[in-house]
């Protein structure tokens, strides 16, 4: 049967093709180029791509794919690959890839397209000799280019030491190159990395840079990272970088690491050294002032943070107003401390709120510094007067509420929050354990503890409140078994209260006080747990 292909179809079979002739009413000074193409394989293609288009796509992937390999045309390999990789045909795919390099064996495209399917299809022991034409093919001026990105073609890959050998093996020659030493060797120690290899990692950093004549910053970033993870050794590495630095980005990243390790003093001081060093740049002034405002030095704190806010001002970005919450949230807690409570909540209120999410942030903002200098009753107002149908500030209404011994007003609003969302699991648990706490309606709490942790499976604070309302029922030995694990999930200062009573009620008093111990070095004014050992006087 004969039939005829629709305008549209014909265009889309040329254009998905090399341009296949150049003629010479097209410009007569121009040579003809031989495509390889003639009116079989024309129609060949014209037949795959109808079939793709009529939903037989890898029928049309064979027809092209045997097209690519009469003419070698690479636009035609790359849509085979295309086709393929679209109908998730990882082998077809892989067969196409490898095709087109056997068939352009210069071709850089044609050489990653099969790098990258070998690594998707977690075969990196099969990615040697593609990695290394992949650096061959690139241009002298961008090997250290080619090499850099390597660690990123492998960062998903789950054989981690079979892909670390082979960018080893790779990447061996360029090691002993002055040009590409410190590059490769950082490679390498990212990769070493990648499969847990840190004091690998941490030897080719110091490789890199000692090679290092270009001040890459490959190896510096990395060392950072490795004493993020907890090498030690790193940092003398990360010393040596930070006096090169020309951008605060480096030192800034250095100050995050330091906080994570909760070596705050230390923190402060570099935090200190970027603001002197780049005194426009405004993040190291918000950073500076929180570690400050940490340390308890709150004219300092205040001077930083309000310089902070002079340059996010003048050259706001993206993060400019979550900064400007912060700041200012650390500035009123310093008014609040001065006995400026309305002053402070005044500072909050009149940030801007350019849309709702602001507008809540806002309202948080103002209600942390309420909790943390306990006006219950203004919080329980401020919430009263926003929370609307917001079932989450519903919740904290709830809570204050409580703080308040308005025990019926709390049940009430949680009800409600239970009501509308069946699935909050913090109002069931609230709910629950408010109820067991006053060791009340005990079989209904469980009830409730149980619905919520059903919600929540493995929350810590739940568990610990399904744990108390056991201890009320007299499961002692099943309360203990519940606390023990929250407390294990979770070093919280209240879980110790529970835990720790549960376990001088068993006659195990020295255990009792370990644990209280450990609470107090949580949250040493933790109010439950203040209760518990003004009740039991265990002598801590």
């Amino acid at each position: 049967m004969k039939f005829l292909l629709a305008p549209t179809l014909l265009s889309l079979a040329f254009t998905g093709t090399h341009c296949l002739a150049q003629t010479a009413s097209e410009s007569p000074d121009a040579p003809v180029v031989n495509s390889g193409m003639n009116g079989e394989m024309l129609y060949e293609i014209l037949v795959g791509e109808l079939n793709i288009q009529q939903g037989q796509p890898l029928v049309g992937f064979s027809l092209l794919l045997d097209a690519a390999r009469k003419s070698n045309d690479a636009q035609l390999y790359a849509r085979a690959v295309e086709i393929a990789l679209k109908e998730r045909a990882g082998d077809g795919a892989l067969m196409a890839a490898r095709s087109w390099t056997q068939s352009l064996p210069q071709d850089r495209l044609a050489n990653l397209n099969l790098l990258q399917i070998l690594i998707a299809l977690n075969k990196p022991r099969e990615t040697l000799e593609p990695l290394k034409k992949e650096i061959a093919l690139s241009p002298i001026s961008e090997r250290n280019a080619a090499i850099r990105v390597v660690p990123r073609y492998f960062s998903r890959v789950s054989d981690t030491a079979a892909a670390s050998e082979v960018v080893q093996n790779a990447l061996a020659s360029y090691t002993t190159n002055a040009e590409t030493a410190s590059v490769a060797w950082s490679a390498i120690g990212r990769m070493q990395m990648l499969n847990a290899n840190l004091n690998g990692a941490l030897q080719s950093v110091q490789k890199s840079m000692a090679k290092n004549t270009k001040e890459d910053v490959s190896a510096s970033f990395l060392a950072l990272e490795l004493l993020g993870r907890g090498v030690k050794e790193a940092e003398a590495l990360v010393l040596q970088a930070l006096p090169k630095q020309d951008k605060p980005d480096y030192p800034m990243a250095y100050v995050r690491v330091l906080v994570e390790a909760k070596r705050y003093e230390q923190a402060a001081e570099q935090a200190q050294s970027i603001t002197q060093r780049f005194p426009t740049h405004a993040e190291a002034w918000l950073l500076l002032g929180s570690l400050q405002f940490e340390q308890g030095f709150d004219k300092q704190a205040d001077a930083s943070l309000q310089t902070y806010i002079g340059l996010a001002s003048k050259t706001p970005n993206e993060n400019t107003p979550r900064g400007l919450m912060q700041a200012q949230s650390r500035r009123a807690s310093i008014l609040a401390k001065q006995g400026k409570l309305q002053e402070a909540r005044s500072l909050i209120s009149q940030l801007p709120a350019s849309n709702d999410e602001d507008a809540r942030n806002r309202l948080m903002a103002e209600l942390q510094l309420l909790r943390e200098f306990r006006q219950w009753q203004a919080a329980f107002d401020l919430l009263a007067k926003y929370a609307g149908e917001d079932l989450d500030l519903v919740y904290e209404q709830a809570m204050m509420a409580e703080k308040l011994n308005r025990m019926d007003e709390m049940e009430k609003l949680l009800r409600s929050v239970i009501s509308k969302d069946k699935s909050h699991f913090n109002a069931y648990n609230a709910l629950g354990f408010s109820l067991a706490d006053r060791n009340i309606r005990l079989t209904e709490a469980k009830e409730l503890i149980v619905k919520a942790i059903t919600l929540s499976p493995g929350d810590p604070f739940i568990t610990d409140s399904l744990g108390w309302v056991e201890f009320r029922l007299g499961n002692t030995h099943q309360a203990l078994i519940l606390l023990e694990k929250a407390f294990k999930d979770r070093a919280d200062a209240e879980i110790a209260a529970h835990l720790g009573e549960v376990l001088w009620q068993l006659k195990r008093e020295s255990d009792a006080i370990a644990v209280w111990r450990q609470g107090l070095e949580i949250a040493p004014t933790n109010e439950t747990l203040q209760q518990t050992l003004q009740r039991f006087k265990p002598g801590i």
